[in-house]
């Protein structure tokens, strides 16, 4: 049976394409076929997609598909309706689905984080762990060895002690022959009777390849095992001042091979806290023999004594104070410094802190640019310059074209007379030349073989000498970088145990320009003509290396700072008389043609560093009892004691224009001080 379907004309309707019915869904009338008949009866077939047909004729049956029509009460276009919402909600289940996909991706990946957190977190704990072990086994080492130490020192007085015709243990030596047991390890004590020394043996402590640093240490570093430890610093809090921060720093100069002459008999002094200073044998022990040295002056201890004279000439000594009685009205406070007046002179001086610097490791020197604005400190692989009136940080110095992260610590720095360069040395053997306004490395001198610990202009700028742990200070020319001349120490002293080391450790040139005066480990001041390197005159009277020297603005004295606690002034106008008559081409043997002055003594331990003030009033040495004291030359008395590091001195410096003097320490800080003549308020 055939279905007629009534087609209106295409044009018989507002909207030739869409009907609406009475519920207001839009009705969608297909296409109309050209071929259909003319009629308007429609050939039964099937309804295309989008359309919907209109009613049947009277007495007509359902369509093909229909089952009868639509439900009662259902019109098509709900039919419709539901299906589109069947579809969206098929995309939100797919949409759904993805999503939870990709939360469970997100929680794996949240416990893998978790995972690898823990892991480094426990990696961590074991690494404390591991550290927290490894002092406690140095500890337990380190009181091992002070043990063997002190008993070595009892077994060397019971045979000191023991009459010469007593037989003694015998110890198998040189064919065969019984021979005093070896005292290479023997504590510092055991050749020094010095009070206040440190040590396990509270004696003698040791400057080089030691198994412990100037101040003490914990690890160590570099070329082989060549440097000490760097990190443990000293843990002897003074009264009235914090404890010290635990850290690390680096042992100044370079041992002494197996001994080196001492002063005193081989008295015991109670054991202390491990030495600062390295080791100065190099097997590593920090033993000395009980030697002798010829000494051209003696130091007495008590307050106003005289020095005596061993040459004939008479010797002044400074008198000396005792900071720890020095009543209140005598000392001046700040919130982490003390200044402690001598009650033996008139006060004329007044000091107080600027600036305190905080570097990331020890602060090994300090040096003013000559105009005093700039001040320049050498650390753990930089050099870093600051302004003295703020205090803030100008710029960093850092030889970045090495590639190297090893600790390269810088140990000596110079200005240029003209502010201009700033010359640096340190312990990879290497002398660099920045160019302070660009930033940048202007030149590398190299032919050291140790490392660089002083550095010196001449007045005139045009040269510059360093001095090294090598034994040789080298002469540079400025302007075509080569080495003018090496000055070479060959001379060796015999100390029971063997060679002492003549490592250079400071050099100064005279203001003239003439002179070149070294101080070195073997406790002699060297002086050569700066011209020629021709070796003029040897000093000699410290008792133990010496660690500094420093000219008198005017040229007529020079000064030395020991490991002996002491400083002496020299005599220039005596060396220059006896060139004067003929006496430079002269053989200089065992020296002696430059007089000791003066003896400088109230350091309680090593003098590290001297500098002297611009007009020559003062005389200023850091050391390692923490203070700074500054000396009166003409009276040859301190006029003060200044503590505010928690550990070492290092190194001073006086600014050329006067006001300023900079300290460099073992406790990670430079500080700037001023001073100040009370007669000037």
């Amino acid at each position: 049976m055939s279905r007629v379907y009534d087609h209106r004309p295409l044009g018989s309707h507002p909207s030739s394409s869409t009907n609406t019915n009475s519920s207001g869904l839009p009705l969608l009338s297909g296409p109309l076929s050209s071929s259909a008949p003319s009629n308007g009866v429609m050939p039964p077939g099937p309804v295309l997609p989008g359309m919907h047909p209109g009613p049947p004729p009277p007495g007509a049956g359902p369509l093909p598909g229909q089952l009868g029509g639509p439900p009662p009460g259902v019109h098509p276009s709900a039919a419709r309706l539901n299906d589109l919402l069947e579809f969206v909600k098929a995309e939100f289940e797919q949409v759904a689905g993805e999503s939870g996909s990709l939360k469970a991706q997100r929680e794996e990946y949240e416990a893998m984080i978790n995972h690898h957190a823990n892991e480094l977190n426990a990696m961590r704990a074991m690494s404390y762990d591991l550290e927290r072990k490894h002092h406690e086994d140095k500890r337990a080492l380190q009181e091992e060895n002070s043990r063997l130490q002190d008993e070595i020192v009892r077994l060397r007085q019971q045979l000191d002690t023991r009459p010469s015709g007593a037989p003694g243990p015998p110890t198998p030596g040189v064919l065969g022959r019984p021979s005093l047991p070896s005292i290479s390890a023997a504590a510092p004590g055991s050749s020094s009777g010095r009070p206040g020394s440190s040590g396990p043996g509270g004696g003698h402590p040791a400057v080089g390849h030691g198994p412990a640093s100037l101040f003490g240490g914990d690890r160590e570093f570099g070329r082989g095992g060549e440097f000490p430890s760097m990190r443990e610093r000293e843990d002897h809090p003074r009264p009235g001042f914090p404890p010290k921060p635990s850290g690390a720093v680096p042992a100044l100069y370079p041992s002494a091979p197996t001994s080196r002459p001492s002063s005193t008999g081989p008295s015991v002094p109670p054991r202390q806290q491990p030495s600062p200073l390295p080791s100065t044998s190099t097997n590593g022990s920090s033993g000395l023999p009980p030697a002798s040295v010829p000494a051209r002056d003696t130091v007495s201890p008590a307050l106003g004594g005289g020095g005596a004279s061993t040459d004939g000439k008479d010797e002044k000594q400074s008198e000396a104070f005792d900071p720890e009685t020095v009543t209140r009205d005598l000392k001046k406070e700040g919130s982490d410094w003390m200044t402690m007046f001598n009650p033996n002179v008139k006060r004329v001086l007044d000091v107080g802190l600027v600036h305190t610097l905080v570097h990331d490791s020890v602060v090994c020197c300090v040096r003013f640019s000559p105009d005093g604005k700039i001040l320049a400190t050498g650390c753990n692989r930089n050099t870093t310059l600051y302004d003295t009136k703020t205090g803030a940080k100008i710029s960093v110095l850092s030889d970045e074209s090495t590639g190297v992260k090893a600790d390269n610590y810088i140990r000596s720095a110079s200005f240029s007379p003209d502010g201009k360069l700033l010359a640096t040395g340190s312990e990879d053997r290497i002398v660099r030349i920045w160019n302070i306004a660009q930033k940048r490395i202007a030149k590398v001198f190299q032919g050291h073989k140790s490392e660089i610990y002083s550095l010196a202009f001449s007045p005139d700028g045009r040269r510059l000498v360093s001095g090294s742990g090598d034994k040789t200070a080298r002469m540079w020319d400025m302007d075509t970088g080569n080495c003018v001349y090496t000055l070479t120490i060959d001379d060796v002293t015999i100390a029971e145990n063997g060679p002492v080391d003549a490592g250079v450790t400071s050099v100064v040139m005279s203001p003239d320009g003439k002179f070149l005066a070294a101080g070195s480990l073997d406790t002699v001041v060297r002086i050569w003509d700066a011209q020629n390197g021709q070796l003029l005159d040897k000093l000699k009277g410290h008792k133990d290396s010496v660690y500094s020297v420093a000219f008198s603005p005017d040229g007529k004295f020079l000064v030395s700072g020991s490991l002996d606690k002491t400083l002496k002034m020299w005599d220039m106008a005596t060396l220059k008389a006896v060139l004067a008559t003929g006496g430079k081409d002269t053989p200089v043997g065992e020296g002696g043609k430059t007089i000791c002055l003066t003896t400088l003594q109230g350091h309680k331990d090593y003098v590290l560093s001297v500098d002297i003030s611009p007009d020559g009033a003062w005389i200023v040495s850091g050391s390692k009892d923490r203070g700074v004291q500054f000396w009166d030359p003409r009276s040859a008395k301190a006029q003060f004691m200044l503590q505010g590091h928690k550990n070492s001195v290092i190194s001073v410096a006086v600014s050329d224009v006067g006001g300023l003097v900079a300290t460099g320490s073992g406790d990670w800080s430079a500080r700037i001080w001023h001073y100040e003549s009370l007669n000037s308020r």
